[in-house]
């Protein structure tokens, strides 16, 4: 984790408590929770606890993902997790990928196929040997 003060560290340890369960699962959340607020009880006492805090809370990666919007991008708080589910599409994908039905002409035959690319020859049913025919 970068080098925070410890202000920083305390502020950002107290922030991210409501989050925990939602950024890990339930026993890492609890494990880190029940440490948070120990070291965050004795921060005021003994020296060196940020580093501590500061140690814990780098050690999943959801978590420093959270610090550093927090701390470094100044997000608030209620907004972080929003951020941090936010669904990149692959590069140079621009729109949802079709793979179009096709099935048998013969009422009630249960064979289909989906065609993956365009290149690919529409085959016969394996059944009834007629071309499959685009579902509607």
């Amino acid at each position: 984790m970068m080098n925070y003060s410890a202000d920083d560290i305390c502020k950002a340890a107290r922030a991210i408590q409501p989050y925990l369960t939602e950024l890990l699962n339930a026993p890492n959340a609890q494990r880190l929770e029940r440490q948070l607020e120990g070291l965050l009880s004795k921060v005021s006492l003994e020296q060196g606890s940020h580093m501590k805090l500061s140690h814990l809370l780098s050690e999943h990666q959801s978590t420093r993902d959270w610090i550093r919007l927090y701390l470094e991008e100044s997000y608030p708080a209620e907004d972080i997790l929003k951020a941090l589910r936010i669904y990149y599409p692959l590069p140079g994908v621009e729109r949802s990928v079709e793979s179009p039905r096709y099935v048998c002409p013969v009422e009630k035959c249960n064979q289909d196929w989906y065609r993956q690319s365009r290149e690919a020859e529409i085959p016969v049913c394996p059944v009834h040997g007629l071309k499959l025919m685009i579902d509607s």
